[in-house]
């Protein structure tokens, strides 16, 4: 027993394992990869996000530069006006915007015409000079449209000259704006404590940098992968590709990136952060996702032992049970305190023993019973025929002595008389239930009118007159396939045992109809009922809760309804009444 409980346990713990180790595993693995990827999607998607906010911010500050000076340049009659008057007007629009440097007025040939400065940047002054050489009044002369220039520093404060033409007298509108406050705000995008923003032209250059010299200097970082892609990007916006990915700076190490194009000015907005800090979330998903993996796996490895423990047990109860059972041991229960499908398999298990024991004693009672019934079958036999004997002798004598005498009979003799009479019935009885409950034989069964032969029943049942009798007899009730002698003994049984159970008077009831093809003869009195321990003792023969009987009506009803095909119910509620109910095949 102790090897085959090593081995069943060592293959169930090692099934066990295998089921919850690998998948488990497998699932671990994938998983790890899954979020791996959506974080990196994830990081990259927050810097291109970042990079896309700070090219509207630029392109934001752009436009508030052109709507302070839209007015200006939509305004028809300033290229008439007088200085004075011109000069109201620029400070009106410098005034309104503190990024404003100083805003002049240029002639054809770039010379100010008329200039105003913001007090707040004292290293400007009021002299009029000559801008002919800038850049952007160059190209605005040139191609009649607004100019943008490049940056340039002065000491540390960013600058951008930009130059609007007016459309008549050959004028020019030229700004200076100040780009503090620009780079200020891009400066405080920061993510973690190596990520930040920088700004490329579209050669490359850097024109802005935390890193001021770098701005300053315009060092140029075309050569960094993500640079060199943006660039690519801004001269064919045809081609699509990713504004994000992994690269590697100029010190060669690991850097995550992403970029957007300001369209207003041209200008690259690169943000960057070091690989190892941007995906430091994806390390610490790993570890905790392996400590967890390893964890479940201690855990799976625990569990699938208590498991296969827990199955191996109730199996090897079940094989001592069986074996139990092969030694003919009836009142071996076997114990399973699981609540699956093996303690279904161990409680199936014990009802069947249940069972087995159950049939075991009908058999024994079987037994018994087809001797008994052999011997009931010539014991009325062998009674029957002196009970006609001292019947008809009864009868013989009483004639005789009422003749003889010419009167009535002696109260005594006739009392004498009477007491033998009613012996015999009950004897006969006996006899009839003897002989019922002995036949074993198919009746001579013919189709008889049901509702006829419960009549005739009741025509020769004494039913006292405190006994209320209710009739509700189905007069359309086809022809029943019975014997009528044996039915009529069925219904006679019954009936009386009804009256019998209300010695304090009551209603029986008799009803018939038809049911599942079967006619039902139901019989209820509102005696007082049966119990449920006799209920179960019912139909046994020899069983009898009456101080006179043998306790072989009820066992007679059974054997003769069963040997007609039919069957018997009953309903009964202590104190209540009881309710026969017999079923019979109708004749087809």
């Amino acid at each position: 027993m102790i090897i085959r409980q090593i081995k069943l346990f060592h293959k169930f713990a090692l099934i066990m394992v295998l089921l919850a180790v690998l998948p488990l595993l497998i699932q671990g693995i994938k998983m790890i990869s899954i979020n791996r990827e959506a974080l990196e999607v994830s990081v990259l998607e927050i810097h291109t996000k970042l990079a896309q906010e700070i090219a509207e911010d630029i392109n934001d500050y752009v436009s508030g530069l052109n709507l302070d000076l839209a007015f200006v340049l939509a305004f028809e009659k300033f290229p008439k006006m007088s200085w004075q008057e011109k000069m109201k007007v620029l400070l009106s629009v410098l005034s309104r915007h503190n990024d404003f440097i100083l805003i002049s007025v240029l002639n054809g040939n770039g010379d100010e015409v008329i200039k105003v400065h913001n007090p707040s940047f004292t290293q400007e002054t009021s002299r009029l000079i000559t801008r002919s050489n800038d850049s952007a009044f160059m190209e605005a002369k040139k191609t009649g449209v607004p100019q943008v220039g490049n940056i340039y520093y002065e000491g540390d404060l960013p600058r951008l000259n930009i130059v609007y033409p007016l459309e008549v007298e050959y004028e020019y509108v030229f700004v200076t704006a100040s780009l503090t406050d620009l780079w200020k705000k891009i400066d405080a995008v920061r993510i973690g404590k190596t990520g930040f923003a920088f700004l490329i032209d579209r050669e490359g250059r850097t024109i802005f940098h935390p890193e001021l010299d770098r701005a300053k200097k315009l060092q140029n970082v075309a050569d960094l992968p993500i640079v060199r892609e943006a660039i690519v990007k801004f001269g064919n916006p045809s081609i699509e590709s990713p504004s994000a990915g992994g690269f590697r700076d100029g010190d060669g190490s690991g850097m995550v990136g992403a970029y957007s194009w300001a369209e207003s000015l041209n200008w690259g907005v690169i943000m960057q952060q070091s690989k190892g800090e941007a995906y430091s979330s994806i390390t610490r998903m790993k570890v905790n996702a392996i400590f967890w993996i390893v964890l479940s796996i201690m855990g799976s490895v625990f569990l699938a032992f208590f498991l296969a423990k827990s199955l191996s047990r109730p199996i090897l109860q079940l094989i001592a049970g069986a074996e139990k059972l092969g030694e003919g041991d009836f009142n071996y229960e076997v114990k399973v305190k699981t609540h699956d499908e093996i303690s279904t398999l161990a409680n199936t298990f014990n009802f069947m023993v249940k069972k087995l024991k159950e049939f075991q004693e009908q058999l024994v009672i079987r037994e018994k019973l087809s001797a008994i019934g052999q011997m009931a079958s010539v014991v009325g036999h062998e009674i029957r025929n002196p009970l006609g004997v001292i019947n008809n002798a009864i009868y013989y004598i009483r004639t005789k002595l009422e003749m003889s005498l010419g009167l009535e009979l002696d109260p005594k003799i006739k009392k004498h008389i009477g007491i033998i009479e009613k012996e015999i019935d009950a004897s006969n009885k006996i006899v009839n239930d003897l002989l019922g409950f002995s036949r074993t034989r198919p009746p001579m069964a013919q189709p008889h009118d049901l509702n006829k032969i419960i009549e005739d029943s009741l025509s020769v049942v004494s039913i006292p007159e405190t006994v209320k009798v209710e009739i509700g007899l189905y007069l359309e009730l086809p022809p029943a396939l019975v014997n009528p002698d044996e039915v009529r003994q069925v219904f006679v049984n019954l009936i009386n045992n009804a009256w019998q159970a209300m010695p304090d008077g009551g209603t029986l009831k008799i009803r018939t109809y038809i049911e599942e093809d079967m006619a039902q003869t139901e019989i209820t009195d509102t005696g007082c009922g049966i119990s449920a321990e006799n209920m179960k003792k019912l139909f046994t023969p020899f069983f009898s809760t009456k101080t006179k009987g043998t306790g072989l009506g009820l066992a007679a009803v059974q054997r003769i309804l069963e040997r007609h095909k039919g069957k018997i119910k009953v309903r009964s509620r202590v104190g209540q009444g009881t309710t026969f109910i017999v079923s019979l095949p109708l004749a087809k």
